[in-house]
């Protein structure tokens, strides 16, 4: 490689600045990890990032003296991988935020709805902040729609006293909603079970002439239209506004890390 140590301070500078972008993104997910924990998988993958990044910048000169040549590679390497993880989450976020969604109510050839509202934690002393929010949405458009049912999905982590799904049948029965119309779904321990167990339920159930309706989070909807659009489920969507402003850029990292475990088949 010809000029090499103009090529070599050209990267350490690539290195600095995208180096440090991805240890903001990541140090600031690993404080939410330690606030609310999310299970091994994703604190796994942080640590290994961020320990990637830092550790080979501050033991640099050790690393040049040993690698000799290959140590430029390996920073031209480390370099483009940091750019490409910017620019992909910076698509990403504007792909989140200006994807749309709908307000249904009941269909225009009296289809009724069947809506599914995806679990998130929850807490001893009921859903967290997340999930309250987007059982606030379901309680209201359930009031609003009086022949739908509702289908609430998520089982029980590790770290969670009961199922997602029972806590959230408990909140919407306490506001007002009947039981009878709340359909319980206790196995799912991912976005992409949400949708295949809740499915199989609308389809034991008899209730495949209902409209599809699904409630999460702004930031969790753009996902789960990928993954129905995956797997043929023709449905509607429902926002629920993150309630925590001050996560929201964590949830995006969140969210990245989803994606690429969903676009890698993990």
């Amino acid at each position: 490689m010809k000029n090499i140590p103009k090529t070599d301070q050209t990267f350490s500078r690539i290195y600095r600045i995208f180096g440090a972008f991805t240890l903001i993104c990541f140090a600031s997910y690993l404080l939410k990890l330690i606030i609310s924990p999310e299970g091994t998988f994703p604190l796994v993958i942080t640590l290994a990032v961020i320990c990637g990044v830092a550790l080979p910048y501050a033991f640099r000169r050790p690393l040049r003296a040993r690698l000799g040549r290959l140590y430029l590679w390996a920073k031209i390497a480390m370099s483009c991988a940091m750019v490409f993880y910017a620019v992909t989450f910076v698509l990403l976020v504007g792909y989140i935020h200006l994807s749309p969604s709908a307000q249904p109510g009941t269909q225009p050839d009296g289809t009724e709805n069947v809506y599914i509202v995806f679990g998130a934690k929850v807490k001893a002393e009921g859903p967290a902040k997340t999930l309250a929010s987007r059982l606030e949405v379901a309680v209201d458009v359930m009031l609003a729609d009086s022949g739908a049912l509702c289908i609430v999905s998520g089982g029980q982590g590790p770290d969670e006293p009961f199922t997602e799904a029972s806590c959230m049948r408990d909140y919407m029965v306490e506001r007002g909603i009947s039981p009878e119309r709340i359909i319980l779904e206790e196995r799912a321990s991912n976005t992409k079970e949400n949708i295949l167990y809740s499915t199989a339920l609308i389809d034991q159930l008899g209730l495949t002439d209902r409209q599809i309706v699904c409630i999460s989070s702004e930031t969790h909807i753009p996902r789960i239209r990928l993954m129905c659009a995956r797997t043929d489920v023709d449905a509607l969507y429902i926002k629920a506004e993150t309630p925590m402003k001050v996560f929201l850029f964590t949830t995006w990292v969140r969210e990245y890390l989803s994606y690429a475990k969903m676009l890698l088949g993990i």
